[in-house]
């Protein structure tokens, strides 16, 4: 952290916040979870389930299909890095059971601690809830859905918006165009150019630097060495402010025009499209070098 006026991106992780602004981080971006307790005279650890994806703000869309990373944490929000080999995980609606159980792999976040990565479709703009069984406990966080129209976002199966993207011949007054070490290669060719070529694009929004939460370094190293595996898909970072360097404090600097053409107000944000200009994956907040290579996969 370069601003010390900005909380500790550790510290943010550790309380288990979820909203990852593109500035501060509020009280009410952190996803609530169920603590839970062993059936019978002993009681366990208390645990609770995180989801760390945004929650300040309209994120899932009902009828299209969501990629919610979770982890788990103890009360105090501290996260756990070691979870068994394989979770199972249901989705409740109303009190019943919605779809097949799903089983989930543990993936490494490159920083602090393992993400469950839940893939599925809400068909109901209405509050979920999913449940997680971790050795013989049972877990249980909510996920509010809303609305297609109140997700602002581009959603999987949307065009992607074709806004331009800062290079290193046309920054276009974004500066810096990039702030990982050492600057990456992925700066030689405007989003908007990338599409219109028609092959398959990977985006990536987030900052090393100036992010607030400690995974937005190693999820943008990730990519980077990620994407160099496929060198069929045209990928593009691109730093979310205008004019980190030229502020006093980071939440007064201004997001690009990609930013706001995307509506998000996280970040990273990761975007997968395919040869037909429609969004086929996408991957926020938080993604491990094995879901990279799957979803890089699905576009190639």
């Amino acid at each position: 952290m370069t601003d010390p006026t900005l909380p500790d991106r550790r510290r943010a992780l550790r309380l288990g916040a979820a909203c990852l602004g593109l500035g501060v981080l509020g009280s009410s971006c952190r996803s609530p979870a169920s603590p839970t307790v062993e059936a019978g005279d002993a009681a366990t650890v208390p645990l609770q389930v995180v989801g760390a994806f945004p929650t300040g703000v309209p994120y899932v869309a009902a009828g299209a299909p969501s990629r919610l990373p979770f982890q788990v944490a103890l009360a105090d929000g501290t996260l756990l890095d070691d979870l068994p080999a394989e979770v199972t995980a249901t989705v409740w609606r109303d009190g019943r059971q919605v779809g097949e159980p799903l089983r989930l792999r543990p993936q490494p976040d490159g920083a602090d601690a393992p993400y469950l990565a839940l893939e599925t479709t809400f068909d109901l703009p209405v509050l979920h809830e999913v449940r997680m069984r971790l050795d013989d406990r049972d877990l249980s966080a909510p996920v509010a859905v809303y609305e297609a129209a109140a997700v602002v976002t581009p959603q999987v199966g949307a065009a992607m918006p074709a806004a331009a993207t800062p290079t290193t011949e046309q920054p276009l007054t974004v500066d810096p165009i990039c702030t990982l070490t050492p600057t990456c290669p992925l700066h030689e060719t405007s989003l908007d150019v990338a599409l219109g070529a028609g092959g398959p694009v990977a985006l990536v929004v987030g900052s090393a630097e100036y992010c607030l939460d400690l995974r937005c370094g190693p999820t943008l190293a990730t990519f980077v060495r990620t994407a160099s595996a496929f060198p069929t898909v045209r990928s593009i970072h691109a730093e979310p402010y205008r004019n980190p360097k030229a502020v006093p404090t980071l939440i007064e600097a201004d997001p690009t025009e990609l930013v706001e053409r995307l509506a998000i107000s996280w970040e990273p944000a990761i975007f997968f499209v395919g040869r037909d200009g429609l969004i086929a994956a996408r991957a926020d907040a938080v993604a491990g070098e094995e879901e990279l290579r799957g979803l890089f996969a699905r576009i190639a």
